[in-house]
């Protein structure tokens, strides 16, 4: 039987369903986003194919990981466009021969069993089967017959909310995440590290309890509690400290003494020196504190940032070199001479005005900064 799957993302989902105005589908958890999760899950219960509809460009998509699976057909469309473009992929899957179409909105992260949905779904000979949650929250996940294209474009025109025969409802009975903030992704990882959903951290578990993705840095003098999870790309700079239950994905740059503790840094997130971040979630220069349920934005980059692209940043370099580049001209043509500089080894064993010593310190990947977070002491308790 062939059966294929349409992801829609956006599409009239409350804008809660955002961070930093980007869909939490498109966010990592423990080292893979959201939609590849269920794009795995989908590609392992035999689907034939899948489409993504989004009202949000591919190019941010990436945030997670760089990449979403090749191959996979995405339309980017927004406002009223947006389920005539659902309406017509699924008319293209009815013609290219599929049998069956799963619809599924992200939206909430639920683990369905797929082949058993399937087979309710016959068994019933339902036209569409809808999905709720034991609760009886609608999943906003749907079986069709591909055959169904009047009551297909009836659904969808309706935007999920309402069908054009009643038909028999799937109780499910596994995982279900709404996803509708911080504080359910956060919510997530902690289920996964606690064995209650099938995601696995995308790493080496170094030591029990302890994942780190390819290519992250750990200072021989930083700190990490297990459970926890350090993503691809990503620095933990000297002295810093992660507690258990913390999440640092990809790329993102934990700063010399800063204790992370019980929070998730989304990815391409920079985080200052001797910072306290706690039972929160941090990215797009924003931090979302989940007992106190509030979002503040961060102006100070010194605090929080943001790691940028290399295109960005060789636009960025380029800019000043425009500027930099006519002044020395300049100053050569009318045969003025500049200050004289220090020599580069000199200034780069020269220590910082802002230290406090002066004494040299020993050469090691990251610079050490053990004083700096003197006062603190944790124990394993």
């Amino acid at each position: 039987m062939d059966v294929k799957a349409i992801i829609l993302v956006g599409g009239g989902a409350e804008a809660s369903q955002r961070l930093g105005g980007i869909p939490i589908a498109f966010l990592d958890v423990l080292g893979e986003p959201v939609l590849q999760r269920v794009l795995n899950r989908l590609e392992h219960f035999g689907v034939s194919a899948a489409a993504v509809v989004a009202d949000v460009s591919l190019a941010k998509a990436p945030v997670a990981r760089g990449s979403i699976r090749p191959g996979l057909r995405w339309f980017e469309t927004e406002g009223p466009q947006y389920w005539r473009v659902v309406e017509s992929v699924f008319n293209d899957f009815a013609q290219s021969g599929s049998e069956i179409v799963l619809v599924l909105r992200l939206g909430s992260y639920a683990e369905l069993e797929y082949e058993e949905l399937v087979q309710f779904h016959l068994d019933k000979q339902c036209r569409i089967t809808s999905v709720s949650a034991r609760d009886g929250t609608s999943l906003e996940s749907f079986v069709i017959s591909a055959s169904r294209r009047n009551d297909a474009a009836y659904l969808f025109r309706h935007e999920l909310r309402e069908m054009r025969m009643a038909c028999d409802e799937y109780i499910h009975a596994g995982y279900v995440n709404p996803l509708r903030n911080a504080g359910d992704l956060r919510l997530l990882a902690l289920d996964s590290f606690a064995g209650m959903t099938s995601i696995t951290p995308c790493g080496v578990e170094v030591k029990p309890g302890i994942w780190v993705g390819e290519n992250a840095q750990i200072h021989r003098k930083a700190r990490i509690l297990a459970p926890s999870f350090i993503g691809s790309n990503a620095k933990v700079r000297a002295s810093a400290l992660l507690t258990r239950g913390s999440v640092i994905e990809h790329h993102a740059d934990i700063d010399c003494g800063t204790v992370i503790e019980n929070s998730t840094v989304l990815p391409m997130t920079t985080v200052g020196a001797g910072l306290d971040v706690m039972h929160s979630v941090l990215g797009f220069q924003r931090i979302w504190n989940l007992k106190r349920e509030v979002e503040v934005e961060i102006e100070d980059e010194k605090l929080v940032g943001e790691l940028q692209s290399a295109p960005r940043r060789v636009l960025e370099n380029a800019a000043r070199l425009a500027i930099y580049l006519p002044k020395i001209l300049s100053h050569a043509a009318l045969g003025r001479s500049t200050q004289p500089q220090p020599e580069v080894t000199e200034a780069v064993r020269r220590p910082a005005a802002a230290l406090k010593s002066t004494e040299a310190v020993g050469e090691e990947p990251l610079t050490p900064a053990s004083d700096f977070i003197s006062a603190r002491r944790y124990g394993n308790e």
